[in-house]
């Protein structure tokens, strides 16, 4: 599997989670989606091919989800059995490569890495394992080795929120959540989870005191009822198993694939008459004919049948042979394959008129585009048309003005000269007559009002094309 898709379905299961819990108790999405997988890929990618494999992301998010660690165990004895309930070999070590890849990611490896003597730790080779079996290894105490994390990991989870109204005795917080530890031969010494695991100690308590563990908190006097009822017992209990006997073979799944509800109005009309129908079939209500017992049977079936499948008239004359029912669950199948081909049907249809209603948008807008695109070409064409009377306009005042100035004033600049021949050039009309009495201050003037116009002119024909 990709590391995309895996981070597809971490988006899907936390954004399922949040809409579940209470909006006081969202969780920031986008920031565990990273954290997680960010540790899977690092637990289970360790070669960066960008690739993990299905069987290493049921077992992680398997482990590492909230749950009873008897469940988890279930559902990994599931992946790793046969049909028959047994356990093979191959797939258990490739289960228990895949949970201490976890270990391994938190740099646990030298203690909890996977080696073939873990293994061996905990079944034989060839050992018949089904899953009570597998579940007395598992839950052992001690539990294998290899696997001692893990029960350990189930703990803490499930008493990071357990209130304990006592004082620690090391660092005298009045009260404290997770694990509470008590000495066993100190008077009434207790120690908060953080001030044990760091060694912490006070008075005439050592380390080497004999502590115990505790996961909940009871009052003293719950403790004293408690400890008389456990001196009246009479009668030993005798060991029980830590976990509840499960069957030999495993259950056939439901297949719930071709299931086929019935409609409201069907379900309705079925809660009104089951009253009616169900006190007709008590035992002892129901009239016996001329028929057997076996076809009384028959027929509560049918009735039950033909209830569940929304029909007001069913027949209460069960035919003589089977072949009938049979034909008639036949029947039922083609209706059902049937209806399923024209919903397929309907289906298609309608993406075929999702696609042509988005091939009309886009034909309407490219219609629209090639209009806008026709308006601003004829715009262009009128500026250049001004444009061009503009330059003749300004070809001619430049002649005019060299002209009036011969003698005086000198040559004009071959800048502006160069201006009037490549008007001259470009535009090739000669038609304006020029005139020799003009004043060479209006002529200055015209020549400006004619550069202010050509530069109007091109600062409007940009803002169009830029619109």
């Amino acid at each position: 599997v990709k590391i995309s898709r895996l981070e597809l379905l971490l988006a899907t299961i936390f954004h399922n989670l949040n809409k579940r819990l209470p909006v006081a108790q969202h969780i920031d999405t986008d920031k565990s989606i990273s954290l997680l997988l960010s540790f899977l890929v690092g637990a289970y990618d360790r070669q960066q091919t960008g690739r993990l494999t299905v069987f290493a992301i049921k077992i992680a998010l398997a482990t590492l989800c909230t749950g009873k660690l008897m469940d988890k165990l279930r559902y990994a004895f599931s992946q790793v059995s046969n049909s028959s309930g047994t356990m093979e070999w191959d797939k258990f070590s490739d289960y228990l490569q895949q949970v201490l890849a976890l270990a391994t990611a938190v740099f646990e490896g030298p203690t909890f890495g996977y080696t073939e003597t873990a293994l061996e730790q905990c079944f034989q080779k060839d050992q018949q394992v089904n899953l009570n079996a597998f579940l007395d290894v598992m839950l052992a105490d001690p539990c294998p080795p290899c696997l001692m994390w893990l029960p350990l990991l189930h703990r803490i989870a499930s008493v990071e929120n357990v209130y304990h109204p006592v004082v620690c005795d090391a660092c005298q917080v009045r009260s404290f959540t997770g694990f509470r530890y008590k000495c066993q031969r100190c008077t009434n010494y207790q120690l908060c989870a953080q001030c044990f695991w760091r060694g912490r100690t006070s008075s005439g308590h050592s380390n080497e005191h004999e502590m115990k563990e505790y996961s909940s908190y009871k009052s003293p006097g719950r403790q004293l009822a408690h400890s008389i009822h456990k001196s009246l017992r009479c009668v030993p209990v005798p060991n029980r198993s830590t976990h509840p006997i499960f069957p030999e073979r495993p259950e056939r799944p439901l297949d719930l694939a071709n299931i086929v509800p019935i409609t409201p109005a069907s379900r309705r009309r079925f809660s009104e008459d089951l009253k009616d129908w169900t006190s007709q079939i008590l035992p002892g209500q129901f009239p016996v004919t001329n028929g057997s017992a076996m076809d009384d049977e028959h027929k509560l079936i049918a009735r039950y049948s033909a209830k569940l499948s929304g029909r007001t008239q069913y027949p209460f004359v069960l035919p003589k042979d089977r072949t009938t029912s049979m034909d008639e669950n036949l029947n039922e199948k083609t209706l059902i394959t049937r209806l399923e081909e024209e919903n397929g049907e309907m289906m298609r249809e309608m993406e075929m008129l999702k696609q042509q209603q988005e091939l009309e948008n886009t034909d309407e807008q490219l219609n629209g585009l090639r209009e806008r695109k026709a308006q601003l070409e004829e715009k262009m064409r009128v500026m250049q048309q001004t444009r061009r009377q503009l330059m003749q306009q300004l070809e001619v005042l430049m002649l005019e003005l060299n002209q009036s100035k011969g003698g005086s004033m000198g040559a004009i600049p071959e800048s502006l000269i160069g201006i009037g021949s490549r008007v001259s050039t470009a535009f090739r009309d000669r038609a304006m007559q020029r005139a020799s009495s003009v004043p060479a201050a209006q002529l200055q003037g015209d020549l400006l009002h004619a550069a202010d116009d050509i530069t109007n002119n091109m600062s409007t024909l940009l803002r169009e094309l830029g619109q």
